[in-house]
């Protein structure tokens, strides 16, 4: 099952795209505006936006950017405007595709069924290794930062293994550990909060005082 998340000020149209992909199997939610998009994909990840151009305060390209700045998380625009402008720009913004309305649903699908595809392969590429296909699939779905990514695949990639603030700061931040430097710090915190509200148990990636941090694929409560 795919999570889809529909953000458009239209309501009849999120409550019609609602039944149309929850009846293909897709877990569906919707929201209105640019901000709350941004709020909910920094709790819950999700495996596409279907993003409308035309909304209020923020735009469905301001949005976009943004989105494309933290997250990883294709987007396929929603538009009533087909100018080649507005497609450029949103390309430019970061859309994957766009979709002009009035649209088919036929080629919604269609549209959707193909970023999914891209999706999976990518997601197999990167290769989260860990003791299960389901521990796998839920990392997968974080709504994690790039650098956020980074730092797991590295600790998931030395798994049990501890390894020191320095060498995570060096490799996977790119800079020297300095005494008063809490950002690695919050970079871990911020993974561990996104695995509790996925679900998931932040003893996954343990504390281990004075030496580093650790991943473990296997962890008891």
């Amino acid at each position: 099952m795919s999570k889809i998340l529909v953000v458009d000020d239209d309501v009849q149209l999120c409550t019609l795209l609602t039944e149309v992909l929850e009846d293909e199997g897709h877990e569906v939610n919707c929201v209105h505006c640019g901000e709350s998009a941004l709020t909910y994909l920094q709790s819950t990840g999700v495996d596409l936006v279907l993003l409308d151009v035309m909304l209020p305060n923020l735009d469905g390209m301001q949005v976009a950017r943004r989105i494309c700045q933290r997250f990883a998380t294709p987007i396929l625009m929603l538009t009533a405007l087909g100018d080649e402008t507005t497609m450029l720009d949103g390309l430019q913004a970061g859309a994957d595709q766009f979709l002009i309305k009035p649209f088919k649903v036929e080629e919604l699908l269609a549209r959707i069924s193909a970023i999914l595809r891209r999706v999976g392969l990518e997601r197999q590429r990167q290769c989260l290794p860990s003791s299960t296909p389901e521990l796998e699939s839920q990392l997968s779905r974080l709504p994690l930062t790039g650098t956020e990514l980074d730092l797991l695949k590295y600790l998931i990639k030395h798994n049990e293994i501890v390894i020191s603030k320095a060498e995570l700061q060096k490799v996977v931040l790119k800079k020297e550990l300095s005494p008063f430097d809490r950002n690695l710090d919050m970079h871990i915190s911020n993974i561990r909060r996104k695995m509790v509200l996925a679900g998931m148990s932040k003893q996954h990636i343990k504390t281990v005082r004075g030496r580093g941090y650790s991943y473990s694929a296997c962890v008891s409560e």
